[in-house]
């Protein structure tokens, strides 16, 4: 474990895959990823991609804003059809190269709503995750910067006042903190009376808010702070059947990349089918026309590749 991370997760399950971290040395820089929703309609291999251009891109850690399977339907609402669903999706989450920290999702982890059709769920959801996970809800210290993940789900108003009391803690504890992330599922909340209280704690310090739930990207500004509802990474349509209408609906599949450089934080989103492997093109696959007359590639013989590694220098096996 990294020195420069600290948390008070006492449970024998953790809600993050590993804590092998990136560091970038003993500097207080740091690059953290996020992954908005893969459930509600989840598209085959959208959000494993996404885990994939992470292991590329090389983050100190993976953030999550919730919804990771499906959850229960009307026609089946066994815990047998849950853990399903998490057998599928965590070993692909699992094959993160970086620490992949968990946040609860309404499809993860239904809210207990007294109009909710399927009542029961709650109570299966929320054991299947703290089976899991050890805790729905928590928070770390990462160089500095606090990380309070939430459960937006664990009430009928959201956060709960047994959350919401628990997390004003956490920040008055660490007030000193050079900046603070909050990660919690949805947006609905944010008018709540638990809500309003958290950020009235929150108001004299630094802090971003990231959300997702509806899927489709929106920047809001709260109070002159940045309120992040993320889009896609995986998740279905607004309108179903249409497909994702793009950009500028908020609809596309994306990964969000945020730099801490210094004492302020810069947000990225990146396009999904916008990134793309050093072998996209090669000699081997390329086809327009000048390839047919240039081809770059000299090969080496094994013994200078074994002779020049020992030198330190780095060697593609497909050279030689």
């Amino acid at each position: 474990m990294s020195s420069n991370f600290y948390h008070e997760v006492t449970t024998e399950k953790k809600p993050w895959t590993h804590l092998n971290f990136g560091d970038r040395g003993d500097g207080l820089d740091f690059c953290f990823g996020i992954v908005s929703d893969r459930a509600g309609r989840p598209r085959p291999g959208v959000f494993e991609k996404a885990i994939e251009h992470f292991n590329r891109l090389h983050p100190d850690f993976v953030m999550s804003v919730g919804d990771f399977v499906e959850g229960v339907s009307v026609e089946d609402q066994s815990v047998a059809f849950l853990k399903r669903q998490w057998r599928r999706i965590k070993p692909e989450i699992e094959k993160s190269a970086q620490p992949f920290f968990y946040v609860a999702g309404n499809h993860d982890y239904s809210p207990p709503e007294h109009n909710f059709p399927l009542v029961e769920a709650h109570e299966r959801q929320s054991k299947i995750w703290n089976d899991m996970f050890g805790v729905s809800y928590y928070f770390f210290i990462y160089k500095n910067t606090l990380f309070l993940c939430l459960n937006s789900q664990i009430a009928e108003t959201g956060l709960g006042w047994e959350q919401t009391k628990w997390a004003i803690d956490v920040l008055k504890r660490y007030a000193n903190v050079r900046w603070t992330f909050v990660f919690l599922h949805s947006p609905y909340y944010w008018d709540t009376d638990e809500f309003k209280a958290l950020e009235k704690e929150l108001y004299e310090r630094n802090y971003t808010v990231f959300t997702g739930d509806l899927h489709q990207y929106t920047k809001y500004v709260r109070y002159g702070r940045k309120y992040f509802m993320l889009g896609m990474t995986g998740c279905g349509e607004v309108l179903v059947g249409q497909g994702p209408r793009g950009v500028h609906f908020g609809e596309f599949d994306h990964i969000t990349w945020v730099s801490m450089f210094g004492n302020r934080p810069a947000f990225t989103n990146l396009a999904l089918d916008g990134i793309y492997d050093e072998d996209v093109v090669t000699t081997e696959k390329i086809t327009w026309l000048t390839a047919k007359y240039f081809r770059g590639n000299k090969k080496i013989s094994h013994k200078e590749a074994l002779r020049l590694r020992k030198l330190g220098i780095d060697i593609e096996e497909t050279e030689f």
